[in-house]
């Protein structure tokens, strides 16, 4: 990617400049919070550039882990992130009991962030596919009010993970019925795309075509002048979320 240095000098500044003194990172400025900190460090996972005291972000969010909020994004977010630097993730068995009894959601985004967890504490679950796979419709997506590129993104993540078959072409055919503009939409009727459905349509075709597509022309649209991304071509701030979501798209399996 020409000008990739540039790009990436950036993303770190952007990230820079999110880091709370306390190790965490903020959506703007203020207190810092477990999302934040999980798509910045993601993100900087993807450019090889960490920062040298990591060691700090992870205490803070240990320390924050340990203080028991558990709501189902937050607790995935610290529970990956701990789980992949070998830091104390595991909660106690009373809040694995409530997502086990709670998974059925009509957004899979939240039903994903349950199942991970579940999983990371060794727990798979086979009501959460069977359930996942009621919500496929005709048109080979997924939703429970109908198809879209993001409840079929989470569909795909949970089955794999739990290595259930379902129809790969179909999936695909919806997937790709999608896509417009240089990235994929909501649904095949929904315009413009946003960063959150091309990302989904990206890790879709990853997953199962085994294959990048290459939306950079797309994804520097939202190149916002602090260096991160905004979610939108029009207008929007940039934050962690969306940044990690056009980095990896921009440059995972890529040398920086």
């Amino acid at each position: 990617m020409s000008g990739s240095s540039s790009i990436v000098e950036g993303i770190i500044k952007f990230f820079d400049m999110r880091r709370h003194p306390s190790g965490g990172y903020t959506l703007y400025e203020g207190l810092p919070d477990s999302k934040n900190t999980y798509y910045a460090i993601k993100s900087l996972e993807v450019i090889n550039s960490l920062p040298d005291d990591i060691g700090r972000t992870l205490d803070w969010l240990e320390e924050l882990h340990s203080r028991g909020s558990f709501a189902a994004q937050g607790l995935f977010y610290r529970c990956r992130l701990l789980a992949d630097y070998g830091r104390e993730f595991r909660v106690k068995q009373r809040f694995l009991d409530l997502l086990r009894r709670s998974y059925r959601k009509s957004k899979l985004e939240i039903t994903y962030y349950m199942d991970s967890v579940l999983r990371l504490h060794d727990e798979y679950i086979d009501g959460v596919p069977e359930w996942v796979l009621s919500l496929q419709n005709d048109d080979g997506g997924f939703g429970r009010y109908g198809s879209d590129i993001i409840n079929t993104h989470f569909a795909v993540e949970i089955l794999e993970a739990h290595g259930v078959g379902f129809s790969r072409k179909d999936v695909l055919e919806f997937a790709d019925s999608c896509w417009g503009d240089g990235g994929w939409n909501f649904t095949p009727l929904s315009y413009p795309p946003y960063l959150e459905t091309a990302y989904a349509g990206f890790k879709l075709n990853e997953i199962l075509r085994g294959r990048k597509y290459d939306v950079e022309d797309f994804i520097l649209k939202l190149r916002n002048p602090d260096g991160g991304f905004r979610r939108s071509l029009y207008m929007g701030i940039s934050e962690p979320e969306y940044t990690y979501r056009a980095v990896y798209m921009l440059f995972s399996g890529v040398e920086c």
